[in-house]
Parts: structure tokens; sequence; C-alpha cells
């Protein structure tokens, strides 16, 4: 193992194996592009954070898995991200198809341009692949926070993310978030564990809706008496 990377799969899991049932979602992204950091950060958005939390990482080099806690009230306690490092994109089809997976988040690093490309040609490669084909995709976009960043226009003219999610009606999501930032200051990081839940729910036959949406849903009834 090499020193300051973090070693292949940080659970009991079997490394590198794309078939564990317990996996709930795939999360890839280009080397450097804040995937291990909103792990760890996501599972501080129903959990505790750690006293020794640290903002910084260090490359990941194969699989970790990140339990995520849910909102009370959820039918199921956590959900379980399965990481890939960016640095074994030409790996990730072999998880695409794997048992289990509900969904793809998909980590976009604003702060650096000249990676755009790439991401756009990877995110394309997501949306397109046919294992892929019923699963919903969420781009997130990462460290938001910094001083010099791409905004959502910048991005969509680069990347055309408003026509890819005409095309892929209610499958591709995209939202901003700063793993750096605490979930009381990032609303935008309990959303997408409410969103995450929310699908895992759904595929599973439940009828429960996050909290806000749940809340959202009686707010429109009332509207509508």
């Amino acid at each position: 193992m090499s020193l300051g990377k973090t070693p292949c799969c940080g659970t009991e899991k079997t490394p590198n194996s794309p078939t564990g049932d317990s996996d709930d979602f795939l999360l890839v992204g280009l080397q450097g592009s804040g995937k291990t950091l909103l792990g760890h950060r996501l599972k501080t958005v129903y959990g505790k954070t750690p006293a020794n939390f640290k903002n910084a990482t260090t490359e990941t080099n194969g699989c970790i898995d990140h339990t995520v806690p849910t909102p009370k009230g959820c039918p199921f306690k956590s959900l379980v991200i399965r990481e890939c490092g960016g640095s074994m994109q030409p790996l990730w089809r072999q998880w695409y198809g794997a048992k289990g997976f509900r969904a793809v988040l998909m980590t976009l690093d604003t702060s650096d341009a000249a990676s755009l490309a790439a991401a756009g040609v990877a995110l394309y490669d997501v949306l397109q692949n046919s294992a892929l084909s019923s699963r919903p995709v969420c781009l997130v976009l990462t460290k938001t926070d910094l001083p010099v960043t791409l905004s959502r226009a910048e991005l969509d003219l680069c990347l055309g993310l408003e026509e890819l999610q005409r095309l892929y009606p209610g499958r591709l999501f995209v939202t901003a978030v700063s793993s750096v930032r605490q979930a009381e200051d990032c609303p935008a990081l309990k959303a997408l564990v409410d969103w995450m839940a929310g699908v895992k729910a759904a595929d599973q036959g439940l009828a429960w809706r996050p909290p806000a949406a749940a809340a959202r849903g009686q707010q429109q009834q009332q509207g509508q008496r």
C-alpha cells in the first residue's frame, strides 16, 4: 500500500468487489473532485461529526464504503455509498451493472476549469451506459466554497446540463455543495441525503418520502382546498 493514499475499501467488504448487495449508491468522479470528503461529510448530516473530522483527504486507491445515517422516521437506518477512486476510471463500468446499486453520484470540481472537458465525457458515459439506463444520476458540483469557481451558467454552457436534463427527464439531477461546511450551513447536503433516502425507498416500493418533500406535499394539498 502506498503512503499518502487511502487503502482499497475502507470497510470489511472484499476489496474491489462490485457485487456487494449492501451497496446502495455508486460514487464516482475524476481524481481530486471531492468524492471522499463528500462521503465523510454526508455521514454527519444526520449523524455526529467526529471530533477529529478533517477537511483534508488523500487520494483514494481503490474503493471505500461510506455508511450514511438517514433522517428520523426513515424505514431504514442508513445508506451505503461505494466510492470508486478516480484512478480506477477505466474500471468504473464493472460496477455499473452490479446488483444492489440504486443510483449514481458523480462529483465535478467547480474550481478546476481544466478538467471540465474530461468530467463532461465521464458524465456522458454514465448517462449513456446501457447498464445504468434505468438508474438516477446525481451530478454533485463540489468545492463551491472556493473563491474562484465556475458558475452554474458557465457549466450549463460548457456541458449542456439543461439539455441533458431535458434528454434525461426525471433521471439527471444536479446539486451544488460545499463539503467543508457543516450540514446546517449547507442545506444542499441534507437535501442530497434526503434525495438518496427517497430513491432507496421508492426502489423498495415504500411509500415513505423525505420530510421536506412530505411537507411540500401537505402544503400543496392545503392550498388546493
